[in-house]
């Protein structure tokens, strides 16, 4: 675990330091940041973002949307069911100095005006109301242009034990999802019996996808690998081909499950390969999710609007083609695979974004949080489990139950990083990037007809090459000579770098 404390001392955690600053926790419970995680990361995602978090009474729900209030840019409004618990909170809640505001019945118009005013002015981050309150129109319509990053629905459970009976402004709380369109819904409740599950599945998410987060974090029968990659949809190609299916690969944005998808099916030369995500019309998802839910040997290239909504059990490889935004998605859109208990894979694809510094003007906690998964992506020496484990705050306890390093397999150096090197060790400054990447190939009528290292790559399509040749040099791997009588040619770096 050295190698991977270094990594976290060099990244500030900005979760880990808010929770130890502002409300005096030395640790946060690994299910606490998944839960935290899902509802950071819904800001900057495509899709909006759902869960269903199930934690027993005293496990620290409040803290899963008090805590992420502080780093939204919009207001999180939080749902509770009694009076009692909404004047608790916003007590607590003045406790930790984050400021809030109530809207519940019996309230004055200028109470309620000052504290919409207080919302606008961004003076206020935490709204509390009840069911009952959002039924007014015009204080759902002054909170929906509000633009509300989170909705938290506590004790969710009462959508089915009270929504039948006296409480029938629960059964209307999915309208008011709809309205209110945050970026994060969350449902929290200690009841998880299928028939309360199946009532939030229809009532709050309307059977779209949703993420649960519950129980051990850790997931024994999957087996971690990462892949270091210079040129990722290679390397994609060669793992669904070999990996066991069914198999997910994971993409960050609609266009990119398209391109990949497209690609795949002319590569493999198979019809075996469909796309997801949130922007198709439901008859399209309803359509592929039956074809992959019944496949046995289906690839499904997929954004994380792929999720529990649409269950397959018996998914035996996720492959993320490109690193997600934090350890907590990882370990969420990985466990998708294995299901069944049965054994299973998750593998990243580490490529050339996974070697790179933070980007300039990035939120700094989101890329925090970024850098963090990046240095598992990198990092060498450790366990995968434990490295995963230890990004979550948690510990391995006991021998690991199966990941590339323990079992000796792992994957140090990105394919084709050594000959395309050692060709331009060989040959310095007397390619560009286009002929380089031509000689590495081979092609017949060259002259002349052999070159030192040529036809290297000789089994690599010519785009990969390419791929790999402008990877490995916005990586420092190898220069482009700037300016003189060899400007545009390629050498090996004075000093490469060691990540890729």
């Amino acid at each position: 675990m050295q190698d991977l404390s270094a990594n976290l001392h060099e990244v500030c955690d900005p979760v880990a330091a808010s929770a130890r600053e502002r409300f005096g926790l030395s640790y946060l419970y690994p299910l606490q940041r998944l839960a935290i995680a899902n509802i950071l990361d819904a800001e900057c995602a495509e899709e909006p973002m759902r869960q269903l978090v199930l934690l027993p009474t005293g496990a620290g729900k409040s803290l899963c949307f008090q805590l992420p209030a502080l780093f939204l840019s919009g207001p999180s409004i939080v749902v509770y069911p009694l009076l009692a618990l909404m004047a608790d909170q916003q007590r607590r809640l003045e406790e930790l100095s984050i400021p809030s505001v109530m809207f519940r019945g019996g309230q004055s118009e200028e109470e309620r005006r000052a504290a919409c005013e207080a919302l606008r002015r961004r003076e206020a981050k935490v709204a509390i109301a009840n069911p009952e309150v959002l039924g007014n129109e015009d204080l759902l319509g002054f909170l929906a242009d509000l633009s509300p990053s989170h909705l938290a629905i506590d004790e969710a459970h009462c959508v089915t034990e009270w929504g039948e009976t006296f409480r029938p402004a629960y059964l209307r709380l999915g309208a008011i999802v709809e309205r209110l369109a945050p970026h994060a819904l969350s449902a929290f409740t200690a009841t998880a019996s299928p028939e309360v599950v199946s009532a939030l599945e229809a009532a709050l998410f309307h059977r779209a996808p949703y993420r649960l987060v519950v129980g051990n974090p850790d997931r024994p029968n999957l087996f971690y690998a990462v892949v270091p990659s210079l040129a990722p949809i290679r390397s994609l190609e060669g793992l669904v081909r070999e990996l066991p299916k069914p198999l997910i690969v994971f993409c960050a944005s609609r266009k990119g499950t398209e391109l990949v998808a497209e690609t795949l099916c002319e590569r493999l030369a198979t019809q075996e390969v469909r796309f997801y995500h949130a922007g198709l019309e439901r008859a399209e998802k309803q359509s592929v999710e039956e074809w992959f839910f019944a496949s046995t040997t289906g690839v499904l290239v997929a954004t994380c609007a792929y999720g529990l909504g649409v269950d397959k059990k018996n998914i035996r490889t996720v492959v993320h083609y490109e690193a997600p935004s934090s350890v907590e998605a990882y370990l969420q859109e990985a466990g998708r695979a294995g299901r069944d208990g049965l054994p299973a894979l998750a593998v990243l694809i580490a490529g050339p974004e996974e070697g790179k510094n933070s980007r300039e003007n990035a939120d700094a906690a989101r890329e925090a949080r970024r850098a963090a998964f990046r240095a598992y992506a990198r990092g060498s020496g450790t366990c995968r489990r434990a490295a995963l484990l230890g990004l979550l705050g948690a510990s391995l306890e006991g021998p690991c139950a199966g990941c590339d390093r323990c079992v000796g397999k792992a994957i140090e150096e990105a394919e084709g990083r050594a000959e395309l090197v050692e060709f331009l060790r060989r040959n310095p400054r007397r390619f560009g990037a286009t002929e380089a990447a031509e000689r590495l190939r081979g092609r017949p009528g060259l002259e002349p007809p052999q070159v030192p290292g040529g036809e290297a790559l000789s089994s690599w399509r010519l785009e990969d090459i390419a791929a790999a040749i402008g990877a490995a040099t916005g990586l420092g791997i190898i220069t482009e000579v700037a300016r003189g009588p060899w400007k545009g040619r390629l050498a090996p770096a004075r000093r490469s770098a060691r990540e890729a």
